[in-house]
């Protein structure tokens, strides 16, 4: 497939089925809905919760929906690498995050879904609970400037907490023998040198977490002039996301207690 030939295959049915199971499961609350602009498409940039499969649905069935805000995932190679599932991955918005694909959406008008993280960010291992595993990646913010799209940074929680972990890949990862395996070329390419193994988790149903999203202010890119301005943004980018999650966190905390107080008090009264 070229660029030329790229279709984008929205499901809005399948997807709005999905985001329906997922938004009763996680009663999601959305923040910073004001800061949404319906009519100019952007690249939303955030953090990629565990597995990857549970913040993406709810937030393309809620832009669109709501706000009517059309927007195309960048999702990582493997998921095209895996029969069946590359079709389901197709028809909930997402394609092969490549530059040519990730072009011609943008050509398209789409606003654009990025996990700098990527594949690495979703295969959490212990204590990497909403951690920015962004490493030294410039692709998203030099495909914003060359397009003219606002970064739209946004963060997600709850997702990093729904599953206990059983396994911890990096177990796996500090052994001899493994790394021997990891070290014949071609077996060290498929699995990315041990990036993508996930670890297992405990239960494969998802705990019941309250799931919060928060859209903050656009950020234009029109001050980048060079690769120093460049790092500094990406720097400043993800530190403001880090803040905002633990924010967010204490949103949270206050929210949840309230709702507790406001359950007891319904509770109370009806005696």
């Amino acid at each position: 497939m070229t660029e030329k030939t790229l279709k984008i295959r929205h499901n809005a049915k399948l997807i709005r089925l999905i985001s329906s199971l997922q938004r009763f499961y996680f009663r999601p609350t959305f923040l910073g809905t004001e800061n949404l602009v319906p009519n100019k498409p952007a690249m939303y940039v955030g953090n990629h919760t565990i597995y990857g499969v549970l913040d993406s649905p709810i937030l393309i069935d809620y832009l669109f929906t709501e706000h009517k805000i059309a927007v195309v995932s960048l999702a990582d190679h493997m998921h095209f690498h895996i029969p069946i599932w590359k079709e389901v991955v197709k028809r909930v918005g997402g394609v092969d995050g490549v530059q040519e694909y990730a072009k011609e959406a943008m050509r398209q008008g789409y606003s654009i879904l990025v996990f700098p993280g990527g594949g690495r960010e979703v295969i959490k291992r212990k204590g990497e609970a909403y951690q920015l595993i962004w490493k030294q990646r410039f692709g998203f913010l030099k495909l914003a400037q060359e397009f003219g799209y606002e970064i739209a940074p946004f963060v997600a929680l709850g997702g990093d907490e729904v599953f206990d972990l059983a396994f911890d890949v990096n177990v796996l990862l500090k052994q001899k023998w493994f790394n021997k395996i990891l070290s014949n070329p071609k077996i060290g390419s498929l699995l990315r040198q041990g990036e993508v193994i996930p670890s297992i988790p405990k239960h494969i149903i998802p705990k019941r977490i309250p799931f919060y999203f928060k859209f903050m202010p656009r950020l234009s890119i029109d001050q980048i002039e060079n690769m120093d301005d460049m790092i500094l943004f990406r720097d400043q980018l993800q530190a403001s996301i880090y803040t905002e999650i633990e924010s967010l966190k204490s949103y949270r905390a206050h929210d949840l207690e309230q709702k507790t107080y406001n359950k007891k008090l319904r509770t109370k009264n009806n005696f």
